[in-house]
């Protein structure tokens, strides 16, 4: 019985050690489109420099921007909840996209507000940037 545990857990160690190293491969320098994908591809795969915030998806695996209305359904409102970190920085990431977005922080719950419906655009663009 202990043998056989011992060697499942040595088949997972070669497994995820053939991953790593083709993550880590060096790229082809030819002058060929495919030699330039697979450059972009690993450009891509670099770990970028860390943000002061992160977005933490919901337990479904969503993004967690929702919509609210107040005063009667008369002013719509996007709300994005879970920020990790500093939502300062968010918003001005926010606003260095969307130049016109009336942004607003609710800092006692680390939450961020838009003015208007706009959750298919937010989404989007937290799913561009990696969340």
């Amino acid at each position: 019985m202990f043998a056989a545990s011992r060697t499942l857990a040595t088949r997972t160690t070669r497994a995820f050690s053939t991953s790593a190293c083709k993550l880590n491969a060096p790229a082809v320098t030819s002058t060929s489109t495919t030699a330039k994908t697979t450059t972009a591809a690993a450009e891509a795969l670099k770990p970028s420099l860390p943000r002061a915030y992160f977005v933490e998806r919901t337990k479904s695996g969503q993004l967690p921007v929702y919509s609210e209305f107040k005063n009667a359904g008369n002013r719509p409102l996007t709300v994005i909840r879970k920020i990790q970190g500093n939502a300062t920085a968010l918003k001005t990431d926010l606003l260095s996209t969307y130049p016109d977005a009336d942004v607003c922080i609710n800092e006692r719950s680390n939450q961020i507000v838009l003015k208007g419906l706009v959750m298919d655009d937010v989404r989007q663009w937290l799913s561009i940037k990696g969340f």
